[in-house]
């Protein structure tokens, strides 16, 4: 093992233009240099090096990092080895020694148990496909649950063999060391297998990397757990993931709704009959997290469960957390004794679709008909159980959806909306007394731009999220403002542009949706609260690849709108039109350029309220509710679109 001292002397000794000059033939370019890129053919170069920042890019593929990741990629070796390359080069003794539990306890988990799990998910697949073992029990028992072979290789499922140490000992025989394959979660203590003899299911995170296993046993012996679970590792926390979403996303983002079941194959039976907007919560209660990663695609969210009595109570304790989270809820509790799996082989696709669309229930009727059918005809259960549903809808943040849900169970119970209405008041008047509110520690800067009113949502603003990182990264440690004391010659008050934007973001409370955007945002808030700079060496040797990653992209050059891997590359003029800005030289009028930026945001994101607002106008209409949440919405109608007039102004934009 390298210690950290030595390491840190090799990084600070690697030149990276010196290092991949050994590789391509580099040629400078005004600051950078440029060559034909190694990752790919190219006749034309568009391999960038930046020698002051340490990181290349390569603006046709798309590679991007710092001088390990250009040896990790060029020469296909480990992170240890790129820096025991690197020793050699620069002439640095490496004094390895044993690892010891306290030098394990420090490596990087992260990348190792990635590295085991992709080796692992090759085993599982090639153990299913290409074995007599995995035809002959795990392929043939996928083929008896209906599940076709597109549908397996769609979502990587394996299989595990009888043999109990035939993965350890493959993975052992391929240099991995148990002490990793154990935190992995892929052996146990006694380097046996901990998915022996089940069907492998592969969890993936939004990069499409294999974060950890779902195993499901194949024999019918109750004695042994029916799943298997990879438990929490380094990269793992089943808490934060559902399964389904990598396949899915796409196809929650075009129908702007979610399917949520239960278990895998669920979500397999249901992506089978093309409804790919569907995903499963690994076997836990729904959690914060996990809502959070489906609001990145779509507010509403359709709860397909099991009609016994554990399907029901799942749906009921999710349905708070989804409510107060601001997702739309409808729920569908399939036939008697069927789960979506089980009902798809029962009826044809067609039925099935049929099904869904006619039983779906708004979370209200769903949660009223639960609750008093279960309270008979008692009035002191019924009371109780009305509370119940109330205190449901007071969770709901927005007033007027609150409103409506008041009305349509009004009209449904037969009972006075305003008797409700005073009951959902006192029990917002409870939970607003017995809250407690954090205050922010912010930098007192005056604010920028205009404020947003309290009741405008954050929302997904993807590009400009990522204009705003790029600025952060190449110029948040220079000057935006400064005070001088003419008198004595000094600087008695200086602010930084990363202190300005953000101050201006926290003054209206706005966070970043992208969440690996918003992690490197934090990254930047923490330096800044501690150091009172940035420092972009810290995000550069980040051990989250994709931070790494996006980091390089976005230093790289003004022009480049760094996405997660697999997303557009280059900012064209277009983009920047599109934006607002037009770009000269940036660096010549930054803090005009900022100005614009931020007024972009919440131009933006002040048109989304609007036309939020709208829907919930049309929807109290059609629900003849009051005038005076009808009035209250025109309100805000009228208060954001004097502010996005003079926010338009200042873009020289026109407002409609």
């Amino acid at each position: 093992m390298i210690d950290d001292v030595t390491r840190q002397r090799i990084l600070d000794s690697a030149q990276i233009v010196d290092v991949i000059s050994e590789f391509v033939q580099l040629k400078k370019r005004g600051s950078n240099y440029i060559g034909l890129c190694p990752f790919h053919k190219e006749k034309t170069p568009s391999f960038t090096v930046n020698e002051a920042k340490g990181i290349f890019k390569c603006f046709g593929c798309g590679k991007a990092g710092n001088v390990i990741n250009f040896l990790m990629e060029h020469e296909k070796i480990s992170y240890a080895d790129a820096l025991r390359w690197l020793a050699r080069k620069y002439k640095i003794e490496i004094k390895e020694k044993p690892l010891t539990q306290e030098d394990i306890a420090r490596q990087n988990e992260r990348e190792s148990i990635l590295v085991a799990n992709k080796f692992a998910h090759d085993f599982f697949v090639k153990q299913l496909f290409e074995t007599d073992e995995g035809k002959s029990v795990g392929l043939s028992y996928l083929e008896h649950r209906g599940v076709r072979e597109d549908i397996i290789r769609k979502f990587g499922l394996g299989y595990c063999p009888a043999n109990n140490t035939a993965f350890a000992n493959t993975a052992i025989k391929n240099g991995f060391k148990p002490e990793i394959l154990q935190k992995a979660g892929l052996i146990n203590k006694g380097n046996y297998d901990n998915f022996t003899s089940r069907i492998v299911f592969p969890i993936y995170n939004l990069s499409g990397n294999v974060v950890g296993f779902s195993g499901r046993r194949i024999s019918n012996d109750e004695n042994i757990a029916k799943y298997f679970n990879t438990p929490d590792t380094e990269i793992f926390h089943k808490g934060q993931l559902l399964y389904g979403l990598y396949q899915a996303k796409k196809a929650i983002i075009e129908k702007d709704f979610c399917y949520l079941v239960e278990g895998n194959l669920d979500v397999i039976a249901m992506h089978q009959m093309s409804l790919e907007n569907t995903v499963a919560s690994l076997g836990t209660a729904l959690t914060v997290d996990q809502i959070a990663l489906i609001k990145r695609f779509t507010k509403n969210i359709v709860l397909v469960y099991d009609s016994d009595k554990a399907g029901i109570n799942a749906a009921i304790k999710g349905i708070d957390l989804l409510l107060q989270e601001g997702m739309n809820i409808k729920v569908v509790l399939l036939p008697e004794k069927h789960d979506p799996d089980s009902f798809s082989k029962a009826v044809t696709p067609n039925e099935f679709v049929s099904y869904l669309d006619n039983n779906k229930q708004d979370f209200i009727f769903f949660k009223t008909n639960i609750l008093l059918s279960e309270a008979n005809k008692d009035p002191i259960k019924r009371t109780t159980a009305l509370k119940e549903i109330l205190r449901t809808i007071s969770i709901i943040p927005d007033k007027l959806i609150r409103a409506l849900y008041i009305k349509e169970l009004s009209d449904y119970l037969n009972i006075n909306e305003e008797t409700l209405h005073t009951e959902v008041n006192s029990l917002l008047i409870q939970k607003k007394i017995s809250t407690t509110y954090e205050q922010k520690s912010v930098i007192s800067i005056p604010q920028q731009t205009p404020s947003l009113p309290s009741f405008v949502d954050d929302f997904y603003v993807e590009e400009i999220e990522t204009e705003i990182l790029r600025i952060l990264l190449l110029y948040g440690n220079l000057p935006y403002y400064q005070e001088y004391d003419e008198q004595n010659n000094t600087i008695v008050n200086s602010v930084s542009i990363a202190e300005a934007i953000i101050s201006d973001l926290l003054n209206d409370d706005l966070e970043f949706k992208n969440l690996i955007y918003k992690q490197i945002y934090e990254i930047i808030r923490n330096q800044l609260e501690q150091y009172k700079y940035i420092d972009e060496k810290e995000l550069i040797y980040h051990e989250n690849e994709q931070i790494r990653e996006i980091v390089a992209n976005l230093l790289s050059t003004p022009y480049y709108q760094g996405k997660i891997k697999g997303q557009s590359d280059v900012l064209s003029s277009s983009y920047f039109k599109r934006l607002g800005i037009y770009v000269r030289n940036e660096k010549d009028f930054l803090n005009e350029l900022i100005r614009q930026l931020l007024l972009r945001y919440k131009h933006k994101l002040l048109e989304i309220a609007i036309n939020d607002c709208r829907k919930k106008i049309q929807k109290a209409q059609e629900a003849n509710l009051a005038d005076e949440y009808i009035n209250e919405e025109l309100l805000k109608i009228q208060q954001l679109t004097k502010i996005i007039s003079s926010i338009g102004e200042k873009l020289n934009l026109v407002v409609r």
